[in-house]
């Protein structure tokens, strides 16, 4: 059975490496289905591989809203399981499912309605937007199963027991790996789908994932000990606590995805094959940060632990000690972009799409650098949510992306024909995300938040 932090010890360098590390590893899986589509599309061609771009920056968008509230789940599980207050923890899971779901179905059904109006809208190329939607209608149905498993994520990060988290993503990864060649290549008597089959390959990983999650769930948890898979009737009071922390995440999540798009759409009205080589560095970009989201989630949920634990003087040596894991790990990544940033490139291309190489590994070396930026500002900044401060981390990062939209803006304007240029918006963007987080911990005020 899990066991739960019940000391005010600070937390040792071993504990968060253990809780990191299966965090990292569920990260990386879960991204390798958004590199792996991206591999295979790029062998089929550059439409296609421009089109996934976009769509999948829609969808992500879409998920990473529902993603807030299981943000809030996270925070508020970490702070009952701090105060030991066990046994609300699984009425707090299960009414962050109910809700999950039920935005889920909303979500599809505006997306079916209004998605191709709204990338019409917003893109020059009709042949864009028709290969898009091809991948986003199937897609986007696999909200009620990624969303669940973000959820059960939560609850496991909550109670520091993370252990079975990389395998889940594994599952994930290594199904969607499978359907993704069967389906989009046409093997073992399948037809070839191209950007459908990358869509219905996605939706079987995250069945599996889900599936693997409730079996652990059952198989390893104490249901009695948490109040867990009782499903009584929605707890609205519940739901309105947990929203009450998760909405300025949701809306900073959504604000941060619709920026992620909007740089999609400048760097495609620069060219086609800008947008494709974009897709690539993207693909990339997301692998390499996957580890700071994993000392994300831990400062975080360490953090929400000992604020429970009434242990206010511990959040500053949880923060320093993630940030020194964090900045060796970027680091280490940055090396294989030193190493052979035009052999990465490569991985993505057959010899009709060669030529992206020469258009975008130059900034590979720029997001590099980003990433270690980000091993420090990241980490500060999740620290934010963690204290109950969803507003101000709203704030910071909104004031963030105003900055860095404008940046890359301006950027792609007087250089649309240096993609790495482009790109330093990244720089930009860390810097400031870091400065902002400082000063917010600068203060005191944020030791008196209560949830």
């Amino acid at each position: 059975m899990p066991q739960t932090a019940t000391t005010t010890e600070l937390p040792s360098y071993r504990k968060i490496w253990q809780i990191s590390y299966p965090l990292m590893i569920g990260f990386l899986a879960e991204n390798l289905v958004g590199v792996v589509d991206t591999m295979f599309l790029g062998h089929v061609g550059d439409l296609e591989l421009g089109a996934a771009a976009i769509a999948s920056a829609y969808y992500i968008m879409l998920f990473v809203v529902g993603m807030g509230f299981a943000t809030g789940t996270q925070i508020l599980i970490s702070r009952r399981n701090g105060e030991q207050k066990y046994r609300q923890i699984g009425g707090i899971f299960e009414n962050s499912l109910y809700f999950i779901w039920f935005f889920s179905a909303l979500t599809i059904i505006v997306s079916l309605l209004f998605s191709r109006h709204i990338l019409g809208f917003m893109l020059d190329s009709e042949e864009i937007v028709d290969t898009a939607m091809r991948y986003l209608d199937i897609r986007v149905f696999t909200l009620f199963f990624s969303l669940g498993c973000v959820v059960m994520r939560s609850f496991f990060v909550g109670i520091e027991f993370t252990k079975y988290i990389g395998i889940a993503a594994l599952v994930v990864a290594g199904t969607n790996f499978v359907f993704d060649y069967i389906l989009i290549f046409g093997k073992f008597g399948f037809p070839a789908m191209g950007i459908e089959g990358a869509a219905w390959a996605a939706m079987g990983a995250e069945v599996a994932g889900f599936a693997y999650f409730v079996w652990i769930v059952l198989k390893k948890v104490d249901l009695r000990k948490y109040q867990m898979f009782r499903f009584k009737r929605p707890n609205l009071h519940i739901m309105v606590q947990t929203m009450n922390l998760a909405i300025f995440t949701m809306l900073q999540n959504l604000l941060s995805l619709c920026t992620w798009l909007m740089f999609f759409i400048i760097i495609e009205k620069t060219g086609k094959e800008n947008l494709a080589a974009s897709n690539i560095i993207r693909s990339f970009y997301i692998l390499a940060i996957c580890p700071l989201w994993a000392y994300g989630s831990t400062v975080s949920t360490l953090v929400s632990n000992a604020l429970g634990q009434n242990c206010k003087h511990h959040v500053f040596p949880i923060i320093r000690k993630v940030v020194k894991f964090s900045i060796i790990t970027s680091c280490i990544a940055y090396i294989p972009i030193l190493i052979s940033a035009q052999g990465i490139m490569s991985l993505y291309t057959n010899a009709d799409t060669h030529y992206l190489i020469a258009i975008g590994f130059k900034a590979l070396y720029v997001v590099g650098f980003a990433n270690i930026i980000s091993a420090f500002s990241w980490i500060i900044f999740s620290a934010i949510s963690a204290t109950g401060n969803t507003m101000i981390a709203l704030f910071v990062e909104s004031i963030t992306l105003v900055a860095y939209l404008v940046g890359v803006y301006l950027l792609a304007t007087h250089f649309p024909h240096n993609l790495e240029i482009i790109w330093s918006g990244e720089i930009i963007y860390q810097v400031i995300l870091g400065l902002l987080s400082l000063w917010y911990f600068s203060g005191t005020h944020w030791q008196r938040k209560r949830i």
